[in-house]
């Protein structure tokens, strides 16, 4: 049987973090590798794809992930963008910063996935919220991390 402190330690190292990439916006969800979950955490501003890496911080201090996973968005046919390339880059900027493995997951569509489900959850005739609208990048984040467990 498991003591509290193993406990704990079991659950950080099933924690993963993934992050929708985007110029102006950087959705983040976490998940358990175990029971292979996830769940949309929040959307970090950023600054021409920088993210504010002292609100980053406070999420990797409170998560205490052991992998991260970055959607990157190749075009329809599955080559490379320029938005893969700034994906890319964010990712081995995050490595650098965390020193954790950063995987890379096709995320095509996953923001219009997103979009379509919180378009879904509106009553008929009213507009989304810009509450609702904020929760796009966080849910592809979540989306993202689904495909990574779906696929391992």
């Amino acid at each position: 049987m498991l003591n509290t402190a193993d406990r704990s330690q079991q659950m950080t190292t099933n924690r993963i973090l993934s992050f929708d990439f985007g110029l102006k916006r950087i959705g983040v969800a976490t998940g358990n590798r175990r029971t292979k979950t996830a769940q949309a955490l929040s959307t970090l501003p950023a600054s021409n794809g920088q993210p504010n890496w002292r609100a980053l911080d406070k999420i990797l201090a409170q998560w205490k992930p052991t992998l991260l996973v970055v959607g990157l968005p190749l075009a329809m046919d599955g080559s490379e963008s320029i938005m893969s390339s700034a994906a890319r880059k964010f990712g081995a900027r995050l490595s650098e910063h965390t020193g954790l493995t950063v995987n890379f997951v096709d995320e095509r569509l996953t923001s219009v996935t997103a979009e379509r489900i919180l378009r879904d959850s509106v009553e008929p005739g009213k507009k989304m919220t810009k509450k609702r609208v904020g929760a796009i990048d966080n849910l592809a984040a979540q989306l993202i991390l689904q495909t990574y467990f779906d696929d391992d």
